[in-house]
């Protein structure tokens, strides 16, 4: 083979050519990648920048703003330290996670866990409503999102009687240890906040924690 004709041929001198312009173009793309990298500046974010306990009002040493890729960053988050400070946190806060809507007590929280409201009241507005319970040692052991029911001592036979079902808790304890915000529907809410006025009140945990709890035993 006459490799000197091969290479002097038109062909190959097209294909060369051909091979040539296919590697600038690669080479040109690859350059734009890297140069967007360089200038695409990721999207600040506000970051819990220590730990905030439950039921503690957040304040501007509390959080700060860090760039995080968009990959990492929830769509309910917020881009504004003056949008979070001030507000109360729904269950304890970690040093460097990402502040969202519903981990503070508020109508986003409310919309994320609110979700077995009964069929004929499901039309009603849900409010929330403190509850200073007759034994305040089982608040600990409440958890922001568990289901109760609010219970409390009929007092002519001394039997339990239910007030509400279906309630769930926004937040369990905070700065008053005695007491948990619940939400429930208006009128519920309502009937709750009217018998805790006078009558001792207690709340039984049930939904699926209660349910997971039962069947590891």
């Amino acid at each position: 083979m006459d490799l000197k004709k091969t290479f002097s041929t038109p062909s190959w001198h097209r294909t060369l050519a051909l091979r040539r312009i296919l590697a600038s173009i690669l080479i040109g793309i690859a350059l734009l990648l890297v140069a967007q990298s360089w200038l695409k500046k990721d999207p600040l974010a506000v970051v819990v920048l220590q730990d905030i306990p439950a039921g503690s009002t957040v304040t501007s040493t509390d959080v700060g703003l860090r760039a995080v890729p968009d990959t990492y960053l929830p769509n309910n988050s917020f881009s504004s330290v003056d949008d979070v400070v001030g507000l109360v946190a729904a269950s304890t806060l970690s040093s460097g996670e990402i502040a969202t809507e519903p981990r503070f007590v508020g109508t986003e929280l409310i919309n994320s866990i609110v979700s077995n409201v009964t069929e004929e009241s499901s039309t009603e507005e849900i409010n929330m409503v403190p509850l200073s319970l007759a034994e305040p040692s089982v608040i600990p052991l409440l958890q922001h999102g568990d289901t109760i029911s609010v219970v409390s001592q009929d007092s002519d036979t001394g039997l339990p009687e239910k007030i509400a079902a279906g309630g769930k808790v926004i937040l369990a304890g905070g700065t008053d240890p005695s007491t948990i915000l619940i939400a429930l529907p208006k009128s519920l809410a309502e009937n709750v906040a009217a018998q805790s006025l006078n009558t001792p009140l207690a709340v039984v945990l049930t939904g699926d924690r209660a349910k997971n709890h039962h069947s590891e035993k």
